[in-house]
This record gives structure tokens, C-alpha cells and sequence, in this order.
């Protein structure tokens, strides 16, 4: 059972976006941050809780032990192409698999994306060009 895709299904039927998810399979625990193009609030998430239960449990008999939903907050992380795409414009932190010139973390604005490479304009106004399957980790990185 794909736990990953029945949540984002059920839940883009509602009308929220699956960021991410991890579920331990040892202790059952399941966490989602979810989004829905605009601030979540605390109800959104109580709201989709209560969806997946009834889901997860009455419909699909699937055993969990707890599940936790949350925003992905202001310094989210960029998983998929479409996230990119979304954000660009923004200024973002990436951390690399393998480092170009000894380093493997940049900060800088993404300027471009899609699903082989990303754009960023480093903090010096150089441009670097990366290959999507380098990244290991992207967040925002907001001016607070």
C-alpha cells in the first residue's frame, strides 16, 4: 500500500497539496506538512487530520499510531520540480549530493527551474546552474 499517494489523493480532493510525508513503519507514526497555496492555519490542519482518520482508519483499515499534520512553515522545503517552478523569485538555501569547487551548500534567488536543472543567482550575482538530481536538500530562505 502506498501510504504516500492515498494521502495525496484523499487530501487534494479536499483541496490541499501533500508537501510531505514520512511514516515509520516501526511505530506507526505518521507526519504530513501539508499546503494549500495560502497560510495553513491550525483548523486546516485539524481539518485534514480528521479527514485522513476517518480515511486512513474506517475506509482503508490501515494501522497507525498517530498522525501529525503541520504547515511546512516559512522556510519550507522544495522537494518536487513543481516546487521550484512555484517559487521562483525567491530566495533559497541548497545543499548538493556531490560540491562543485569544494563547497556543497549555496544560498542565492532562484531563477529558473524545471525538471533537470535549477537557476540560482548566488549572493556575489553569479548564476549556477545545477542538475535537480544533485540537490539533496532546498529550502526558502525568507528575509525575516
Amino acid at each position: 500500500m502506498d501510504i504516500e499517494k492515498i494521502i495525496s489523493d484523499s487530501i487534494d480532493n479536499i483541496g490541499y497539496e501533500l508537501v510531505e510525508c514520512d511514516y515509520n513503519h516501526n511505530n506507526g507514526f505518521i507526519r504530513i506538512f501539508i499546503d494549500n497555496g495560502s497560510i495553513i492555519s491550525v483548523e486546516d490542519c485539524v481539518k485534514v487530520s480528521n479527514h485522513l482518520n476517518r480515511v486512513l482508519s474506517v475506509e482503508l483499515d490501515f494501522d497507525f499510531s498517530r498522525l501529525e499534520v503541520s504547515s511546512p512553515g516559512v522556510d519550507r522545503k522544495l522537494i518536487k520540480p513543481k516546487d521550484f517552478k512555484r517559487f521562483e523569485g525567491e530566495k533559497i538555501k541548497i545543499k548538493l549530493h556531490t560540491a562543485i569547487d569544494s563547497t556543497k551548500k549555496f544560498e542565492g534567488k532562484l531563477i529558473d527551474s524545471n525538471e533537470d536543472f535549477i537557476k540560482i543567482q548566488l549572493t556575489d550575482n553569479k548564476l549556477l546552474e545545477l542538475p535537480f538530481d544533485e540537490i539533496q536538500l532546498a529550502r526558502l530562505n525568507p528575509d525575516l
